[in-house]
Parts: structure tokens; C-alpha cells; sequence
């Protein structure tokens, strides 16, 4: 064939089959990061599904109370306070 041997490689073409190209590794560095993400999502909604109560400042007390607690019966609450 003479000085042109290789018609087939294109000049530059260093192609490595044994190494992934950047695409290939940006998707799924990318496809871990979402899956990560997904992840960490899910566990703090659900850490937060059990306190998601509205509380309220507990009156004449420096407490933290839940709202729907004391709205429910706020007198009970007083004469539960005056026992203490």
C-alpha cells in the first residue's frame, strides 16, 4: 500500500478501547450523584413525617408544646400546670 498503510485510522484517532470516554463516565457520575440524591431525599421527608406537627411556646413555661394538643383543651392544660 506504500506510505498510506492504514486508510483506515483517521489521523489523531488515539482511540483506547480498554478506557471509557468522558461521556460515558459523566453519565454515570451523574446517574450516582441523582441516585445519592434520591437517597438522601427520602430519608430526611421521612425523618420529618413524624414531627410534623406544629408546636407552639407552652404558656408560662419555657417548653415547646404541639399546638393541636393544646388547642384541642387549653383548660386542661392550665389546670395540669397548677398540679405541677
Amino acid at each position: 500500500m506504500g506510505g498510506n498503510e492504514s486508510k483506515n485510522q483517521r489521523v489523531g484517532d488515539d482511540d483506547d478501547d480498554d478506557q471509557p470516554d468522558l461521556t460515558t463516565t459523566a453519565k454515570a457520575a451523574a446517574v450516582v450523584v441523582g441516585l445519592v440524591g434520591l437517597g438522601v431525599s427520602v430519608l430526611a421527608s421521612t425523618s420529618n413525617a413524624s414531627t410534623s406537627k406544629k408546636t407552639m411556646k407552652a404558656p408560662e413555661r419555657n417548653d415547646r408544646i404541639f399546638r393541636d394538643d393544646f388547642e384541642r383543651d387549653p383548660a386542661s392544660y392550665f389546670r395540669d400546670l397548677r398540679r405541677k
